[in-house]
């Protein structure tokens, strides 16, 4: 499995992004700037849009022709809550903090959805109130364009506007809202048309929707990928406008067969449930119960995955770059452990959850690497 390369990544992006703003940055990434930014002279207006999911070979693989495409790292862990976080921040996971799906908030004293704040499987928002009150909101890239006298926005689906994770990233924000694909082509082109100058983001999960249900391989996927890029080639803008298409982490293929549910009995080495991903897992573990953990995981699914001391992670420098968030030790937990090729693990915290047929979290190519095109 790959390491994530932050210097080619899509937090390095954003952090060259701002220095074409004149906002200040606490890092040089020279050859993203020499990427980049001769792309982008004397453009006032830039749009980053991006699409959930999309893994830079399943990219190549459409065989969508635009103007320039090069490959970029996501982040560890692959997944949403903190690739997002790292878009809409310019900060790598150490820094922010949010690294994953389901993590222990040490505030609150609970394991929690990221997403919408909840206990993993109970309704939406049950934590919200105390979590509101607890958790501090994060330092983000609108507000830093802001403060030198830019515009900085973001276009996203009605229903994830008043998420907990939207709460947490996208303060002082200029929110826009979409109801379905179409609606959200037509009001990026009034967006486009209009009169700003600054960042716009524009964020995209219905792929990631259809990748987990049907599989990034799936006929479903291919065609609502290709048809989002085809829609992208068709929008209008002037000379001073540059698009980007990115995306937060790719998607592999996991087969119901090589999907292994874990239960209670991980209870008798754990403080409590794991947290992360179906594919990336944090493991809390009972004071010398180390050894005992490997050993089950091992004696049962040997070659499917590999386990890590999450300082180790930390230390080697999996997780980014930058000041170590003071939260982030809490919420990586003893150990980490890593899905090989395209098993998958899924805890049951209430009985009802499902298996996907797509999955991301690890660091496989598919899930690690995704493209940046230029349009």
């Amino acid at each position: 499995m790959d390491k994530p390369v932050y210097e080619k990544s899509i937090v390095s992006f954003v952090n060259v992004l701002l220095k074409h703003f004149k906002v200040e940055t606490k890092y040089r990434f020279d050859e993203m700037e020499d990427t980049i930014l001769p792309q982008i002279v004397g453009k006032e207006k830039i749009v980053v849009i991006i699409l959930d999911s999309l893994g830079y070979k399943k990219f190549k693989k459409l065989n969508v022709e635009f103007e320039k495409s090069i490959k970029l790292s996501s982040v560890f862990p692959t997944t949403t809550v903190a690739a997002v976080t790292s878009l809409l921040t310019a900060m790598s996971p150490q820094e922010h903090g949010l690294l994953g799906y389901i993590q222990f908030i040490r505030e609150i004293g609970s394991i929690m959805n990221m997403i919408d704040f909840s206990y993993p499987g109970l309704p939406d928002s049950s934590f919200e109130t105390i979590v509101k009150k607890k958790i501090k909101r994060l330092p983000n890239v609108f507000q830093r364009l802001k403060k030198e006298g830019y515009f900085g926005g973001i276009l996203t689906s009605h229903d994830i506007v008043n998420s907990g994770l939207s709460f947490l990233i996208q303060k002082d924000a200029n929110i826009f809202s979409y109801y379905s694909t179409i609606d959200m082509f037509a009001n990026l082109q009034k967006l486009l048309e209009s009169d700003f100058k600054g960042l716009l983001y524009v964020y995209y999960g219905v792929l990631d929707g259809i990748g987990h249900k049907k599989g990034p391989d799936s006929i479903s996927y291919e065609r609502e990928a290709k048809f989002l890029l085809e829609e992208i080639k068709k929008l209008k803008y002037d000379k001073k406008t540059q698009i980007f298409v990115v995306a937060d982490h790719g998607m592999i293929t996991t087969h119901r067969e090589k999907n292994v549910f874990l239960g209670e009995e991980l209870l008798r080495y754990l403080k409590f449930p794991p947290t992360g991903e179906m594919r990336m897992m944090y493991f809390y573990t009972k004071e010398k119960k180390d050894k005992e953990l490997i050993n089950y995981l091992n004696d049962r699914y040997n070659k499917r995955f590999e386990i890590y001391p999450s300082k180790q992670l930390l230390s080697e420098g999996y997780f980014g770059f930058g000041d170590i968030n003071p939260e982030t030790e809490h919420r990586v937990g003893d150990y980490v452990l890593l899905a090989k090729d395209n098993y998958s693990f899924t805890y049951t915290y209430t009985g009802g959850e499902q298996k996907l047929l797509g999955m991301h979290g690890s660091l496989t190519n598919e899930e690690l690497y995704v493209p940046l095109i230029f349009v």
